[in-house]
């Protein structure tokens, strides 16, 4: 995970989540265009003078759409190649920005006075077209002697205070937040895990087929590099962590890209949000939500289906993750439930016809998991405590016809009660609308939730229905955001 050294050592927001209501309930992941990772669908690259004179509109003909060109290095530095690859690249449509190699080693105060030596050289302007300043902070290329390497000698509290004053001046002097390209063993040893820059857009390297594992304090990346070289691109191939849209918008200051803004109810007959706004997660991740502590209330979290990562959270609003792991393969479709009745919910995904559920805790590292087949292509995950014994029961929802297939015994493979209801192509929903301990059905249509108030083993049919939310880009959440034992409506966008 090594970038923009010398050629023999190295080479240097919602609408994106879905397009229309089928992508909702399809949770897919986006087609990828040709060169870049499954998943992905915006290419780009990281160049310095190493990579000579590139062409850069035969560069664009491939599919660059974005990138950073190295502009200086320490105090004295400044690349050669840099302003012909940014200008050529902005002539030719690509986004382009400038990174400075940080050189900690020139002196534990010199964070500020680096950032001013790129801001000197880099032309940065605010047109739009322009990416933020970056920070690029690795292994020092040229040694591998101690004490020198890997963190150039200082300490991880200095190691902090110089990344500090570096990307501080940068918001100062340019009024964005500076970008910082790094990798997870660096970051973690040198700056002993801290976790206070997830302000700064990340770009993370890794080059084994996967973002992996991200640096302490960021739950998503702005983008990956995920090679160090290509046969086909000058510089370091990259890839967009969204939408060409979600592309112009970052590169027109929009440091918090396809955040997911969640607008919570703790009335089922209130339209409106009754609960602060909470951000969590990113576009393309995908909303959930799951009592992860026992305390009775549901908090939010996201599953990231271009890499198959839970980032769960008993305290959303921090922006932070609490527990982060891989579990399934990219492109699994996710769900919660509470597998074993101890009072807190785990997760699970659903791949081809099996349901995969994780029964070790969140918290712990351990994977333990339990499966079973269950409904047939095309359906739906739905998940609740249908009988009130405590334990979640994985069910599924056909969208073509609007039918539920509810089952208490689901390694059985037959539904025990089938019910229709709401439009073909509803949203299906699942929760406990009146405290009874059992789990009941809904869907959403519109900007309308209607909750289906008689148990599923009942033919009757009795409904509390709101208005709620704006019928747009928004995926609805249910969940018990207060503790009080009714589940109750919010949306996502």
């Amino acid at each position: 995970m090594f970038r923009r050294l010398s050629p023999t050592i190295r080479l240097r927001r919602l609408a994106a989540v879905m397009a229309t209501a089928l992508s909702l309930l399809a949770l897919g992941v986006r087609p990828a265009e040709a060169a870049v990772p499954p998943g992905y669908t915006v290419g780009g690259t990281d160049v310095s003078n190493h990579a000579g004179t590139i062409d850069w509109a035969q560069t664009a003909a491939k599919g660059v759409r974005f990138g950073w060109a190295k502009a200086t290095e320490g105090l004295d530095f400044v690349d050669a190649q840099y302003s012909a690859n940014y200008r050529n690249a902005k002539a030719n449509g690509v986004y382009i920005g400038a990174y400075a190699f940080g050189r900690p080693d020139k002196g534990v105060n010199t964070g500020k006075a680096q950032a001013d030596w790129l801001i000197a050289h880099a032309q940065y302007v605010n047109d739009g077209r322009t990416l933020p300043l970056q920070l690029d902070i690795e292994w020092p290329w040229w040694t591998t002697a101690a004490p020198m390497y890997p963190c150039y000698g200082l300490s991880t509290s200095q190691m902090v205070t110089w990344i500090r004053d570096f990307v501080d001046q940068v918001k100062a002097r340019t009024g964005r937040e500076a970008s910082i390209y790094t990798n997870p063993n660096w970051w973690n040893q040198c700056t002993g895990r801290n976790a206070s820059f997830s302000a700064n857009p990340l770009e993370t390297s890794n080059y084994s087929g996967s973002p992996g594992t991200l640096p302490a304090g960021w739950s998503r990346f702005t983008a990956w590099q995920y090679a160090g070289s290509s046969s086909t691109l000058p510089g370091s191939p990259t890839v967009f962590n969204g939408s060409a849209a979600d592309l112009a918008a970052f590169a027109a200051g929009g440091n918090s890209l396809g955040v997911l803004d969640f607008y919570l109810s703790d009335s089922q007959s209130s339209s409106v949000a009754t609960r602060p706004v909470v951000h969590y997660g990113n576009s393309p991740m995908v909303p959930i939500r799951g009592d992860w502590d026992g305390d009775g209330k549901d908090t939010v979290s996201a599953f990231d289906p271009t890499t198959a990562t839970f980032y769960i959270s008993d305290t959303p609003e921090t922006g932070q993750a609490s527990y982060t792991f891989r579990y399934g393969d990219p492109g699994a479709v996710p769900f919660v439930g509470d597998w074993d009745g101890d009072g807190k919910d785990n997760v699970g995904v659903r791949m081809g016809l099996t349901f995969y559920m994780r029964t070790s805790p969140v918290t712990s590292g351990t994977e333990t998991t339990t499966s079973v087949a269950y409904g047939d292509p095309g359906m739906l995950p739905v998940v609740g405590d249908w009988n009130g014994d405590g334990k979640d029961t994985v069910s599924a929802y056909d969208p073509k016809s609007g039918t539920f297939y509810i089952s208490d015994t689901p390694q059985t493979g037959q539904a025990a009660y089938v019910v229709r209801y709401g439009d073909a192509n509803a949203v299906p929903l699942a929760g406990d609308w009146d405290g009874d301990g059992k789990d009941n059905i809904g869907v959403r249509m519109g900007i309308g939730f209607y909750l289906r108030t008689s148990p599923v083993t009942s033919a009757t049919e009795t409904t509390v229905s709101v208005p709620y939310g704006d019928g747009g880009a928004e995926l609805p959440i249910t969940g018990d955001w207060d503790g009080d034992g009714k589940d109750s409506q919010g949306v996502v966008r």
